[in-house]
């Protein structure tokens, strides 16, 4: 079983604040797990969303 990250851990992680994460989450730009009322993150998850967002410069 993944390890399961709440909010102030994958925020740490992500070098984000908490509100920021919560915002993201929202407007449903990142991934999450809802348990009961918890918000959770696998490593897949954070994974992802750096891989989605990263900018690549051009070889040339």
């Amino acid at each position: 079983m993944n390890k399961l990250y709440p909010v102030f851990e994958a925020a740490i992680m992500l070098h984000i604040s908490e509100s920021t994460l919560y915002r993201w989450i929202h407007q449903r730009k990142i991934e999450y797990v809802k348990i009961g009322s918890r918000v959770l993150f696998t490593d897949e998850m954070l994974n992802n969303y750096i891989k989605k967002n990263t900018v690549t410069t051009e070889q040339t």
